[in-house]
């Protein structure tokens, strides 16, 4: 693990946050709780990590809560007992989908030098369309064996979080170790000093947005798989969710810097509080003030440095 200074704030917040929670909330440590707030972080988790991957390449993906979506109707679609029903199929489905919806949002970026953030904002409103052609109202069914594989537990411990918690470790050691995770960063920090390296700018970028897709994917179908159907509008929230818990985690929105580790502390800090205020009775719009507030606190951070990273990059 990479104990920066971006990595180790994220997660001595969460520390702390969690220490204050354990004994100042009551039930929050209980076994039961835990177990659910484990559960609802999976989905975060799974999109910060991929929205991480995108921003450390100075990009965003705004697609990603489309993505959930699109992932939860297809596999609702396919499994339906009343369209044949194919555990096997939907999956193939779900993942081609993920993979060429990532592609098209780097391409749109690397061939055609569109802005990220309009190429998948773009993208967005194109799959919310598709989205609500394929399912106008929440619909269609979840297998029960893949209802039940994904509501394994251990004791209080859900087997799908310690798998999703595995899957991102892996992640996080991988872009920590490897030469992707290299190149991630110096295409995000200097893009025509990596190509002079010898990097490929425009692969690592698409690289980054099918990652994003498919770790969106995942979520989607963890969301299906709890809800046992689809839901044309149950995404939407991790468009601006996953980007707050990145940001809480420590990457720089200019790009280059942040870590999966970090990401990970974030979106878990996110969750912690959407836990702690419900078990306080807060009502549920308090927590989307807290997760603008941590964007205008970001944005205000990030602004102070702009200065000094645009001009050390121009000096380069």
């Amino acid at each position: 693990m990479t104990l920066d200074r971006r990595t180790l704030g994220p997660i001595l917040l969460l520390v702390i946050g969690a220490t204050l929670a354990w004994f100042l909330v009551p039930r929050f440590g209980s076994p039961i709780n835990i177990g659910y707030f484990l559960l609802q972080s999976v989905p975060l988790l799974l999109t910060a990590v991929g929205q991480t991957l995108v921003i450390i390449t100075a990009g965003i993906d705004l697609s990603v809560g489309a993505v959930v979506t699109l992932s939860g109707v297809i596999a609702a679609l396919l499994m339906d007992p009343a369209n044949g029903g194919s555990i096997i199929l939907a999956l193939l489905a779900v993942f081609a989908a993920a993979i060429a919806v990532g592609l098209v949002n780097g391409l749109l970026i690397v061939r055609y030098n569109l802005p990220p953030f309009l190429a998948t904002l773009g993208m967005t409103f194109f799959l919310a369309g598709v989205n609500l052609y394929l399912m106008p109202v929440p619909g269609g069914k979840i297998a029960e064996s893949f209802q039940d594989a994904a509501a394994t537990r251990w004791g209080y411990v859900p087997a799908t979080v310690v798998a999703t918690l595995l899957l991102l470790a892996a992640i996080a050691v991988y872009v920590d170790r490897s030469r992707f995770g290299l190149r991630l960063r110096a295409v995000g920090w200097n893009e025509r000093a990596a190509r002079l390296a010898g990097v490929s700018p425009a692969r690592i970028k698409v690289l980054a947005y099918v990652c994003s897709a498919l770790l969106a994917s995942l979520a989607g179908l963890f969301i299906a798989s709890r809800t046992g159907s689809g839901d044309p509008l149950v995404g939407n929230s991790y468009q601006l969710s996953s980007i707050s818990a990145s940001v809480l985690g420590g990457v720089d929105l200019f790009g280059g810097q942040g870590t999966v580790w970090g990401a990970l502390a974030g979106a878990l800090v996110l969750a912690m509080i959407g836990n702690v205020l419900n078990l306080l009775g807060v009502v549920a719009y308090w927590q989307w003030i807290v997760q603008g507030f941590v964007l205008l606190l970001a944005v205000a951070l990030y602004s102070v440095r702009f200065g000094r990273r645009a001009r050390r990059i121009e000096a380069a």
